[in-house]
């Protein structure tokens, strides 16, 4: 029992500006370390249109034109009825990590067929659906909220 009282009395007897600085410390050494640039996200909504009208449902990728960019990230978005849109990376709605994008755009209506659902060929322009075609570039910048206007011709 007296062993148990004394390993009681030594831990309470550590002065408690001991105690706040070592967790202080503590909490600063775990959050310290730096977060590759893409690791970070930041808020990216827009609006696509296409002649001037909003497009519903088209589907919105993000290519990271910095050749160090992980594979996975690939942000993603896709538009609302009224062609807005919330841009993603790891998580709906986290944004996109600063840089600069090429930015691909497909539409492909849905349509039931003898009970099965198929997606119809693509609605826009086919230089925006693919990587090296697409002439859409987009720059986000840190600490920002961006928003985007995407108008297709």
């Amino acid at each position: 029992m007296q062993t148990t009282s004394y390993k009681t009395r030594l831990i309470f007897s550590i002065p408690q500006s001991t105690v706040l600085t070592l967790l202080a410390i503590l909490s600063a050494a775990g959050c310290s370390g730096s977060k590759n640039p893409w690791e970070k996200t930041y808020p990216v909504s827009g609006i696509v249109q296409f002649k001037g009208k909003p497009i519903s449902g088209a589907e919105l990728a993000f290519f990271p034109m910095d050749s160090s960019a992980p594979d996975e990230v690939r942000p993603k978005a896709k538009s609302d009825a009224t062609g807005q849109f919330e841009a993603w990376t790891y998580a709906q709605n986290d944004g996109l990590p600063a840089g600069k994008y090429r930015v691909t755009v497909v539409h492909h209506e849905v349509a039931v067929s003898n009970g099965t659902i198929v997606a119809k060929p693509n609605t826009l322009p086919a230089k925006y659906a693919t990587l090296d075609k697409t002439d859409l570039q987009v720059e986000i910048l840190p600490h920002h909220k961006e928003t985007i206007a995407i108008d297709l011709k």
